[in-house]
């Protein structure tokens, strides 16, 4: 045995490495062949044969061991020499130089926004955690259950980002919103893609809906002075008065 190679990276979810294996003469390989690897995952055999360096190949998957410095730990299978003589074994472990695996896409951990009731005009801060660093591209935007997006305010760079809903009028009222989904790009350093988000707020409710005018009434009549004409006017959805609201009638009193 001589020596392991491959190329310098970090390698994510979906990724191949190629690890060059050499000894100091020809080998050839018989049957099923791999490379065991310290984060216990395994490299097939691909090419070379007959010749002195083989290539075996490494397809990083989803929940392998990350590695900050992924070494060869041994070899399974047939390799020997013309005579039939084995190949010596990889010294254990064999450093692959610079080699990192990332094979964990960040887990979506919770999402989280102040109990309130919102209404019209203000504005719902939404917090979505993932269990790593997140790194945001553009602007992602998470669509809430009453089919209203939040946009991308702050935090790339932390495991926690910040969205913010804009109640206006028109939104579909909620008694209890949650998230849905995102959209956009939101990835860990090795550019893995987060995981789905969805989850409910807490006692988040949106009110996002102005009264509506119904209607005015009067009794018909003729009206003297000094005498009470009572006006009812109606919304679409039960009000509260405040001080002591006027009508402008039409006789400019």
């Amino acid at each position: 045995f001589t020596s392991v190679a491959a190329t310098d990276a970090t390698y994510k979810v979906g990724q191949d490495i190629d690890i060059t294996v050499t000894w100091d003469q020809a080998v050839a390989v018989t049957g099923t062949t791999g490379l065991t690897l310290s984060n216990g995952a395994a490299a097939t055999y691909v090419s070379g044969t007959g010749n002195a360096a083989l290539v075996f190949r490494y397809a990083v998957v989803e929940g392998n061991t990350n590695s900050s410095d992924l070494k060869v730990t041994g070899y399974t299978g047939t390799i020997a020499d013309a005579a039939g003589n084995t190949a010596a074994a990889i010294t254990n472990p064999s450093d692959l130089g610079a080699v990192i695996v990332d094979a964990n896409s960040p887990a979506f951990s919770s999402v989280a926004a102040a109990d309130a009731t919102y209404k019209v005009g203000q504005e719902i801060d939404i917090t979505v955690t993932w269990d790593e660093t997140v790194a945001v591209t553009g602007t992602p935007t998470l669509t809430l259950s009453n089919s209203a997006t939040a946009t991308y305010q702050s935090g790339t760079g932390s495991a926690a980002l910040v969205f913010r809903y804009a109640v206006v009028e028109g939104n579909t009222n909620s008694a209890d919103l949650s998230v849905s989904s995102y959209s956009g790009t939101i990835t860990d350093v090795a550019t893995n893609v987060a995981e789905a988000v969805s989850g409910d707020l807490g006692a988040v409710i949106v009110d996002a809906n102005s009264p509506s005018f119904s209607s005015v009434a009067a009794a018909d009549g003729s009206y003297k002075s000094g005498t009470n004409i009572d006006i009812t006017v109606t919304w679409d959805q039960a009000v509260t008065v405040t001080d002591i609201p006027t009508l402008v009638l039409s006789n400019g009193k």
